[in-house]
C-alpha cells in the first residue's frame, strides 16, 4: 500500500486541508495533505492564495 504524502512534496502529511484551487474562472473545492512546511506557507498566504505551478490555493472552501 502507498504511504500517504504531501501533495507537494514527499513528506508525510500533517494533517488534511480543505482547499479552493483555481486558475482564471476554474475553481475546485478539494481536500489535500500537506506537511507541516506546506501547510505553514498555504496559511501564510492568506485570502490572496498560494501559486503553485500555475494555480493558485487557499485555505478554505469559501
Amino acid at each position: 500500500m502507498p504511504r500517504p504524502r504531501c501533495l507537494w512534496c514527499m513528506e508525510p502529511p500533517l494533517q488534511e486541508v480543505a482547499v479552493l484551487k483555481w486558475r482564471g474562472e476554474e475553481r475546485d473545492r478539494i481536500t489535500v495533505q500537506l506537511c507541516r512546511k506546506h501547510l505553514t506557507r498555504l496559511k501564510e498566504a492568506g485570502p490572496a492564495g498560494r501559486e503553485h505551478k500555475g494555480w493558485f490555493y487557499k485555505d478554505g472552501w469559501w
